[in-house]
């Protein structure tokens, strides 16, 4: 029996979010995906007075209204991850863009990170040399590894100066 594209698609989004946690942009991408496909119109029915485009962000904006993606969470999580895994900042910067957050919201996020803890990146830094047993090499290559990391400049140099 067919139901409503409203009541299908908000469904199928739900589904998605049960299996990964996502942003509203990578849902958008999901539902849009949902829309093309053929089956999807066995199985629901669009309007006609309504477009697709609209119909999704509807519903993107109803899953956020109802709390069911909450993307200050998962960039949170996401950062801690990355950190843990001792990725650079501009390293992790493009990995959460790559993940569908905004541009702007990661820049945010990364600079109250900073003014928590200004040596943020610095931190990563010893644990990364720590962690990948890099303390023996002498300066020359240490910095090739660090720049092939993504590793700032400044952090660099202080850690080499020490």
């Amino acid at each position: 029996m067919k139901q409503d594209a409203d009541k299908y698609l908000f469904n199928e989004a739900v589904k998605y979010l049960g299996k990964y946690p996502a942003t509203k942009k990578k849902i958008e991408e999901h539902l849009h995906k949902k829309v093309m496909n053929k089956k999807t119109y066995q199985r629901a029915i669009f309007p006609d007075d309504i477009s697709k485009k609209d119909l999704i962000s509807g519903i993107v904006d109803k899953l956020d209204e109802l709390k069911i993606i909450n993307e200050d969470h998962y960039l949170e999580s996401l950062f801690h991850y990355y950190e843990k895994s001792l990725f650079s900042l501009r390293k992790i910067k493009n990995k959460l863009f790559q993940k569908g957050f905004d541009q702007k919201l990661i820049e945010e996020f990364i600079s109250e990170k900073l003014n928590e803890n200004s040596d943020l990146e610095l931190n990563i830094l010893k644990k990364y040399i720590e962690r990948k047993k890099l303390n023996n090499l002498d300066n020359v290559n240490l910095k090739k590894k660090l720049y092939q990391q993504t590793f700032s400049e400044g952090s660099i140099y202080k850690i080499i100066k020490d």
